[in-house]
């Protein structure tokens, strides 16, 4: 399977960090896009992300092969699409935490080195 891997290495965006986000929630546990929508934006508080957003990149991630989907008859409604992580989602998911835990580090060595500025330049973060 093509892994469409863009410019930091794996196949997933980081921007905004929806698309890592929605393959850990599937990951989890496969589940439907409303769900889904539900699950993100109760972990992004004040961060509404909108569903059309969630599914452009949920189609995006099962077009990349990150994520397959399904169709499920519902005992109470319509039929609703199912989301399930592949395992090439799971490697690109892996991946994009590595260049988390990067990033991660350099924006502590960042702010460190700021905080340690002479006051005339910088100004120290409250925490």
């Amino acid at each position: 399977m093509a892994t469409g891997k863009n410019e930091n290495g794996t196949g997933i965006s980081l921007d905004r960090m929806i698309q890592p986000m929605l393959l850990m929630l599937i990951l989890k546990k496969p589940t439907h896009g409303y769900e889904l929508i539900q699950s993100f934006n109760a972990v992004h508080e004040g961060e509404i992300a909108e569903p059309g957003t969630i599914y452009r990149n949920l189609r995006r991630l099962e077009r990349e092969g990150f994520v397959l989907s399904g169709w499920e008859a519902s005992e109470s409604g319509p039929a609703r699409r199912k989301y399930a992580i592949t395992e090439d989602g799971i490697k690109a998911l892996h991946e994009a935490v590595l260049k988390l835990e990067k990033q991660k580090q350099q924006i502590e060595d960042f702010l460190t080195e700021y905080n340690h500025l002479p006051k005339k330049g910088g100004h120290s973060i409250e925490k």
